[in-house]
């Protein structure tokens, strides 16, 4: 584990402008922060590093949500109506993937997220069907490139699903546990896929879990306006009721996506104690819609980004999509701002999850990017240069727990990945 003390010329700490920061990493934790001229001298031990006025450092990004295998959809899938999408690309090529075609694959997806800043990644991994291996293998990913994962372990058993996706409830709930007792890294949670995707009684089962075991539940709601119309009319209420008459509504529960809700949803999310991941550049991928953000934070919902598709993993990109749509749905050009995407990037995303995480403060894992600080016009406010304007190839460094695992160029796995991939790739695409 790194132990360092680390001078920032210019940071942004919980959200605000901070010049001549500095914070003292141990074990890979930040266990002080604060002036450089205050800490030098309790770090006096500590070996050291610096970085000049011209980078700027910011907290390693959250990414609430991904996809990982669904990098290999890109570009021959794009254009196309949902239920084809799903049918023919997403059910056709991943049924298809080893634990070693998995391994490579999320080796290359984790590798572009190290190197667009995001130090941590909320899986949501459905290829459980024939055991644990597949999970086994995106877990190593992980691992050896240095991302920091949180593993939401799905459970489906919707009959339509391919039979690789499918497990009985006490299965799905053995294969968790094990996972769970083994990796222990790796933030294994439980996923009931989706009001449609599972049954009311893995749904129930599910829950059930998460309170047991004290861990997170994540799983798809209101994602299309289909599933509302179809909960109405079956059941007489919404996807998030129904969630909450299933007993899978709490404060373990990580809503993907909540886009079809009303006022009497929003109160209940708020009540609850549930969490939010809005998934913006996916969502205008597949036509889905837009979350209501303002509505959320309104009723103080805490709120994520995720990737979800994993088109271009890119927090940068869901940071200006999440704050530009705001304005759009809302027709106001204050309806959101670059803090509020900026702090769904970082530390709400983090709460969301309920970790650790995004920022640079006592209690943080040391998880940290280095951008390039003179691509920030001097009279612009560096977050709304970042969020408005920033671009990935602005990361010049990321780091892990301390420890470096990106700096400015593909790292020999990651090559290796990418060679391997477009291998996986002719073999399991159409």
């Amino acid at each position: 584990m790194t132990n360092e003390f680390v001078r920032c010329a210019r940071a942004i700490v919980s959200g605000e402008p901070r010049e001549d920061y500095a914070f003292i990493v141990r074990d890979g934790m930040i266990t002080e922060g604060g002036d450089f001229g205050e800490l030098r001298g309790r770090a006096r031990a500590l070996p050291s590093r610096s970085f000049p006025a011209d980078r700027l450092v910011v907290p390693g990004f959250i990414n609430g949500h991904s996809h990982a295998y669904q990098i290999l959809l890109r570009g021959w899938a794009d254009d196309w109506p949902f239920a084809k999408w799903r049918s023919d690309a997403l059910y056709r090529v991943v049924p298809q993937l080893t634990p070693d075609d998995v391994y490579w694959t999320f080796v290359a997806a984790f590798s572009e997220m190290l190197a667009a800043g995001i130090t941590t990644v909320a899986e949501f991994f459905y290829l459980n069907g024939a055991g644990n291996a597949h999970a086994e293998a995106a877990i190593r990913a992980a691992r050896d490139t240095g991302i920091r994962l949180v593993l939401a372990r799905t459970w489906m058993d919707a009959q339509y699903a391919p039979a690789q996706f499918r497990e009985d409830i006490e299965t799905a709930a053995s294969r968790t546990r094990e996972l769970m007792q083994r990796y222990p890294d790796a933030h294994v949670c439980v996923a009931p896929h989706s009001l449609h995707a599972a049954s009311h009684e893995m749904i129930r089962a599910a829950a059930e879990f998460a309170r047991e075991s004290d861990c997170m539940l994540h799983v798809h709601v209101a994602e299309a306006r289909y599933e509302g119309a179809q909960t109405r009319k079956e059941f007489g209420r919404s996807p998030l009721a129904l969630l909450r008459d299933l007993g899978a509504l709490d404060e373990r529960t990580v809503a993907i996506h909540a886009i079809y809700l009303d006022d009497e949803d929003y109160a209940l999310l708020a009540k609850s104690g549930a969490r939010v991941v809005h998934n913006p550049m996916t969502n205008q991928y597949l036509g889905d819609g837009i979350c209501d953000v303002r509505a959320l934070q309104s009723h103080g919902v805490s709120i994520g980004l995720g990737t979800d598709a994993d088109v271009r993993p890119s927090m940068i990109d869901e940071m200006r999509a999440a704050a530009l749509l705001q304005k759009i749905l809302h027709l106001d050009g204050a309806a959101s701002t670059a803090r509020h995407a900026y702090l769904m990037a970082t530390a709400h995303g983090a709460r969301a999850l309920r970790i650790a995480g995004g920022d640079l403060v006592a209690g943080a894992p040391a998880d940290y990017v280095v951008l390039d600080g003179s691509q920030i016009d001097s009279w612009s406010p560096a977050i709304n240069a970042l969020v408005y304007r920033g671009a990935d190839r602005w990361v010049q460094a990321t780091f892990s727990k301390g420890r470096r695992v990106y700096v400015g160029e593909l790292s020999p796995l990651a090559r290796r990945a990418r060679d391997v991939l477009d291998g996986v790739a002719r073999r399991v695409s159409p």
